[in-house]
């Protein structure tokens, strides 16, 4: 009898670890888009979960390359150079960008359009207001495409600032889901995130949710999607102010806008959006499956109504690190630009502070 149940609990044993299947972290962070891109992988095993990680990162250096305008031979930047003279050919990931950038300023009802670059590069650099304040022409007439081939009119630039890294984050998170991974979390300078499947011991990617005010923490979310954080700057700032497409005036007031979303450039160009729409725009966004949260200035964050029900509070009896250890990397948090070179934005996790720009200098 003894000798059966041993075989009985040694089967036991053997179909257990059966259904536990290994799993490895490979972990690495590289300077893309005028940041520091974070990048956690969870594979069958090492060698694969460190190959997907260095993947990640030259998927990310792709997408600076198609999308800057901080460098002259950036694929965006070389259509912005071409404005007035008609139809120039594009990859077919540009196309892509410019679709996507197109149906969220639709979305959006144009608070979020990236046809603000001249009036972002002027306030950046200058703390005067422009003389073309302006409304600016929506990427839907000042843009057109046709059969890989696109034309800006005269006078109009793009930047992807609003939304390039969201677009970077999607486009990798296709990648390695495709290529085996089970999980990961992408961090691109704390203010776009994605995160899917769970770490290697089955726990979530926690996330904190900052406050305005530095060092606020008003709870943490288990990120199973996308995140993006943006707020306002003031004129002059190199990181790129908010600009208001819609009147082309500053938005100078202290702002800041969170959003979750399932796609990363949908959570980027709302998170821009709210900036400008402030509070009355969360029940729009709630409206695109986007919950949200704005806090402007002194005031109490304003959360929709699924954003409060993720949100998970921080327990008064611990310190904050303690409960916000998922996630990815320890590299310090820099700039945040579509482009090498250029200052960025903010969120916060565990419980460190980054800023992101948005609107559209990234």
């Amino acid at each position: 009898m003894r000798v059966r149940l041993l075989s009985l609990t040694t089967a036991f044993a053997v179909l257990a670890g059966a259904g536990a299947a290994a799993a490895a972290t490979g972990r690495t962070g590289q300077p893309v888009m005028g940041t520091v891109l974070e990048v956690t992988v969870v594979a069958s095993d090492e060698d694969t979960a460190r190959s997907l990680a260095g993947r990640a990162i030259a998927i990310a250096k792709h997408w600076e390359d198609v999308l800057t305008t901080w460098r002259p031979d950036g694929e965006l930047a070389v259509l912005n150079a071409t404005a007035g003279e008609g139809l120039v050919e594009i990859s077919e990931d540009l196309e892509a960008a410019l679709t996507s950038m197109e149906r969220l300023s639709v979305q959006t009802g144009g608070a979020f359009d990236p046809t603000v670059g001249p009036l972002v590069a002027h306030y950046r650099a200058e703390s005067a207001p422009s003389d073309k304040s302006a409304p600016v022409p929506p990427i839907s007439t000042a843009l057109v495409t046709s059969s890989r081939r696109a034309s800006l009119k005269p006078g109009a630039a793009l930047d992807a600032g609003g939304i390039g890294k969201g677009i970077a984050l999607d486009a990798i998170a296709t990648e390695l889901r495709s290529a085996g991974a089970t999980g990961a979390f992408l961090d691109f300078g704390g203010s776009s995130q994605l995160a899917f499947g769970s770490m290697e011991d089955g726990q979530p990617w926690r996330v904190a949710v900052a406050g305005l005010r530095p060092g606020t923490i008003l709870g943490t979310i288990a990120l199973d999607g996308a995140l993006a954080t943006s707020r306002s700057r003031p004129a002059g700032d190199p990181a790129g102010p908010i600009v208001d497409p819609r009147n082309g005036s500053l938005v100078d007031e202290p702002r800041m806008a969170t959003c979750v979303a399932a796609s990363a450039a949908v959570a980027d160009a709302w998170s821009t959006a709210l900036i400008v729409l402030g509070v009355s725009g969360l029940e729009r966004a709630e409206a695109r499956d986007v919950p949200a949260m704005v806090q402007i200035g002194d005031g109490e964050p304003a959360k929709s109504a699924r954003f409060s029900r993720l949100v998970a509070p921080i327990s008064s009896s611990s310190n904050p690190r303690d409960e916000i250890v998922r996630g990815a990397g320890t590299a310090p948090r820099k700039g945040s630009a579509a482009g090498a070179g250029a200052p960025a934005g903010r969120s916060m996790r565990f419980g460190r502070r980054s800023s992101r720009e948005s609107q559209c200098s990234r």
